[in-house]
């Protein structure tokens, strides 16, 4: 079996057992009895469990799905903002990488030469591309975090009450009235109907800067 090793493969394996078991159960010597060898073999490919999630991370970005390479800008980075919110919502127990290890490899940069593309034929110059680049990037990995780790769920959202309540206790229907009304509609959102809304005010936001410039795109 040790003949058969490869990068890919143990990545896959490694992914396999995350899927399955999270990040925290994995270990090197798992991969290589799941893989039928020894721990020192996958210690060829990765020198250590860091960089084997750097790996794993590596195939999970090359799964995001590239727009096609004549889409209007804006539905680019539709397409690819959803598709990579697909691959974390796919990969639950392994999306916490994506946040961890940038995309490097050339498989895990398709989407990023695609959406690099698109802004560049509607005529964003570099500086304005790498801006809205990490703009985009720190909403998709926001939002997969605030979506996988519940955030926005009445049960994380409860007010704290006082541990000894008496005449003297403050009432948060006093102290906080707005927070009291409003909380129950944060947890009541539908995630992929906000997403959808806070990507369409990132990509209003980058037209209104183009158009400030004096580019119309």
């Amino acid at each position: 079996m040790a003949s058969k090793l490869g990068q890919r493969v143990i990545a896959e394996a490694a992914l396999a057992a995350i899927d399955a078991d999270g990040v925290e159960a994995l270990s090197m010597r798992r991969i290589a009895q799941d893989l039928g060898s020894s721990a020192m073999s996958l210690y060829t490919y990765f020198p250590d469990k860091n960089s084997l999630l750097d790996g794993v991370t590596q195939l999970l970005l090359a799964e995001v799905e590239a727009p096609p390479e004549d889409a209007h800008w804006r539905d680019a980075m539709r397409h690819i903002m959803r598709a990579v919110r697909l691959v974390g919502l796919r990969h639950k127990n392994a999306a916490v990488l994506i946040r961890r290890f940038p995309p490097h490899t050339p498989d895990a940069l398709v989407f990023v030469e695609a959406g690099f593309r698109a802004f560049r034929r509607a005529g964003f110059d570099a500086l304005s591309t790498a801006r809205c680049y990490r703009a985009l990037a720190a909403y998709s990995l926001g939002t997969i975090d605030i979506e996988l780790g519940g955030y926005f769920t009445a049960e994380s959202r409860v007010i704290t009450g006082n541990a000894r309540e008496d005449i003297g206790s403050a009432s948060s229907d006093r102290l906080l009235p707005l927070v009291t009304e409003i909380g129950p509609t944060l947890n009541e959102q539908d995630d992929a109907a906000e997403f959808e809304y806070g990507l369409e005010l990132l990509l209003d936001g980058f037209a209104d800067a183009m158009a400030r410039a004096g580019r119309t795109v």
